[in-house]
């Protein structure tokens, strides 16, 4: 059984990982072995074995591990948390293994997590690891006011349509390609990336409500379900498919306390 959780800066997984062929995602991205060590091969065939690692956004790489069930957490790109690991622990490299020490004090955490209580007390779970691995500080925040305006654009709009592109750069007052290079230059990630996350988000939710694969894919934006569901493998690694009666799936909207 994989568990979902979407919060406004990350979603969560706690899943059995397997990708055995080098993949890279969108997102940076934290994994926690529940169990033995992680080998962790990235191009180049050089290695990590650890039980815990930091992974930057579009780091071609793949996870292993005996037993394979782990918690990831794969994080906003304009979050404070990514911001933070850009900083430190990154500061520029594609990886940081996590200390045993700390891997170890948010395995128990997470298993005090009482499953009937879950939904409620996620958020402090996710709370204290991100406290945990010193990402919780204060962060610049983005500065230029026609991204925030988007960022907060793109988070009330009911779907990512085709026409969200161009509704964006008509409100910045900047063409299609002035525009994502500034929004690159300000988050880190790429317009498009920034965006397929959107409606993986969207998608997510809808479904937690009650809706088909079908419906949801569509109603966030997708031109298809295939393509929903090649965005869900590619992302999180997980099939839409598998989602449905398969998956805890839970949406939690509360803000992060240390977000400036």
């Amino acid at each position: 059984m994989t568990t979902i959780c979407t919060m406004p800066d990350h979603i969560f997984l706690d899943t059995e990982y397997k990708q055995p062929a080098i993949h890279q995602h969108l997102a940076k991205h934290i994994i926690i072995s529940l169990s033995d060590d992680l080998t962790v091969t990235f191009e180049g065939e050089r290695k990590a074995v650890c039980k815990g690692i930091m992974i930057d956004a579009n780091v071609p790489h793949t996870v292993a591990g005996r037993e394979n069930r782990m918690l990831v957490f794969l994080i906003d790109a304009t979050s404070t948390v990514a911001r933070n690991m850009n900083h430190d622990p990154l500061a520029g490299e594609p990886f940081k293994v996590i200390d045993g020490r700390i891997v170890e004090q948010i395995r128990e955490a997470y298993k005090a997590c009482l499953p009937d209580r879950f939904e409620s007390e996620y958020a402090e779970f996710s709370e204290f690891v991100f406290c945990r691995l010193s990402l919780n500080g204060k962060s610049t925040i983005i500065p230029d006011p026609r991204v925030q305006t988007a960022l907060g654009f793109i988070s009330q709009s009911a779907d990512i349509d085709g026409a969200m592109i161009s509704r964006l750069c008509e409100n910045a007052h900047l063409s299609q390609s002035r525009f994502s290079h500034l929004f690159k230059e300000q988050t880190g990630v790429s317009l498009n990336s920034y965006l397929t996350l959107a409606k993986l988000r969207k998608a997510y939710q809808l479904m937690l409500e009650g809706e088909t694969i079908t419906a949801a894919a569509m109603n966030a934006g997708f031109g298809t379900p295939s393509h929903f569901s090649a965005a869900s493998r590619k992302y999180l690694g997980i099939a839409a498919s598998d989602i449905t009666g398969r998956c805890n799936v839970y949406d939690i909207k509360c803000q992060r306390l240390f977000e400036s």
